[in-house]
């Protein structure tokens, strides 16, 4: 028998240029598990938009890069 075990995925913006994850108060960072968490995908596109920064990616990171989803975030 399985578990029934949800993974919640972490929600960061990366820059596509440098791949570093954007840590808050303009801090970078090669560690997602350092990067600025977002509770939903909207937050993430509203922050990128209100910080006019055009070439971030939304993340939404569950742990393994090979699963990782991305999205354009739109500035």
């Amino acid at each position: 028998m399985g578990t029934n075990e949800t993974t919640r995925a972490t929600i960061v913006l990366q820059n596509r240029e440098s791949l570093l994850y954007l840590k808050g108060d303009g801090q970078w960072t090669h560690a997602v598990e350092e990067a600025t968490a977002f509770e939903h995908i909207a937050d993430a596109s509203a922050f990128a938009r209100k910080a006019k920064l055009s070439i971030l990616d939304i993340v939404m990171s569950f742990g393994d890069p090979r699963y990782d989803v991305r999205l354009r975030a739109s500035a």
